[in-house]
């Protein structure tokens, strides 16, 4: 007699704290899956959606059903960033709950695909790699990322902009904390009541958000120094009383302040690193770049720009590096006597 045996289900949603269920989305990047969480309140509210491909949508649509509820039932949806991991699906979710979206008010340049924003964000990474010194056939790479990037998101909008220490709509024990570096619309929230903090790609166990290169939103100002902002984002959260943090990747975090503390340590070692290097003489960022991620940086070339840039913009803030034009690339050294 043969016995039927239980089908095992993977169970796709936990209940990680009071009235919040973590949901684990596959990605096709190499971060790998990305964590997007449902927050009971007032309101029903998703707090990012996963990537644009159609094994994401199916486990979002399980995972909700697994924490109860039906899509339908989403009634806002709260953008941590505009990364594509996790905004992608942010249309279709939008459409069929007739859900509103929050974010930073920086979000909605990024997810409505402006194709005047995205021609300027082009050009200004064009300029910025022929800045760095990059040869000529890497200096298109950024172009062909943004334009993979845009391919796997529909374009959106913001409905609610959230600004620095207000409350959530909707969801009246959390805060919103604007916490830039990784992404210019960067926002994470927090409930004071249990030291609860959602932090997007803020704060990560196992890796260190990389403090992305972008443009001025207002093209007369100065290139931000997102190196400089995350470090500072950083610091704030080590004051705040955070319990625990629910991260966008991985597992959860209930030492902040200790990896913050390390995190910061090893991000000023790399910046001491970069400073010897110069010790051999003047160098451009393509070739700092090179010396410092010699087996991935033809295959991460943005990411790996924006690391050595961003330690190059806190040198030149403290004033341990000089930096000249010639011909339009930067050359970056250090004083004489040092060498």
């Amino acid at each position: 007699m043969i016995q039927n045996k239980p089908i095992h289900l993977q169970k796709y949603t936990t209940k990680v704290k009071e009235g919040i269920y973590q949901i684990v989305l596959p990605t096709p990047f190499p971060v790998g899956p990305v964590n997007v969480y449902l927050i009971e309140g007032e309101v029903l509210t998703l707090v990012d959606t996963g990537p644009k491909t159609e094994e994401a949508w199916e486990i979002l649509l399980r995972g909700i059903n697994e924490a109860g509820y039906q899509l339908k039932d989403i009634q806002q949806i709260l953008i941590t960033h505009h990364h594509i991991d996790h905004c992608g699906l942010l249309e279709r979710v939008r459409k069929i709950a007739g859900a509103k979206t929050l974010g930073h008010p920086l979000l909605a340049k990024y997810i409505e695909k402006d194709q005047t924003f995205n021609h300027y964000r082009t050009h200004f990474f064009y300029e910025f790699s022929r800045e760095c010194n990059v040869p000529p056939e890497y200096q298109h790479h950024y172009a062909r990322q943004l334009e993979y990037m845009q391919s796997l998101m529909e374009p959106s909008q913001v409905d609610i902009k959230l600004a620095h220490r207000q409350q959530v709509p909707g969801l009246k024990e959390w805060e919103v904390l604007y916490t830039p570096g990784h992404s210019q619309d960067h926002l994470s929230i927090y409930r004071k009541r249990d030291g609860v903090f959602l932090g997007g790609d803020h704060i990560i166990e196992h890796i260190s958000s990389n403090a992305l290169i972008e443009p001025p939103f207002d093209p007369s100002n100065e290139r931000p120094m997102t190196l400089v902002q995350y470090r500072t984002a950083l610091e704030m959260c080590a004051d705040e009383k955070i319990e625990i943090v629910f991260s966008g990747h991985g597992e959860s975090v209930t030492n902040h302040r200790e990896l913050i503390h390390n995190r910061l340590k090893s991000n000023w070692e790399r910046t001491e690193n970069i400073r010897n290097l110069l010790k051999d003489g003047p160098k451009t960022v393509y070739e700092l770049t090179t010396l410092l991620f010699p087996t991935i940086f033809q295959k991460e070339l943005d990411l790996t720009l924006s690391e050595t840039m961003g330690h190059l913009d806190l040198l030149k803030l403290v004033h341990q590096v000089n930096v000249q034009k010639r011909d339009g690339i930067s050359i970056y050294s250090i004083e004489s006597n040092e060498r």
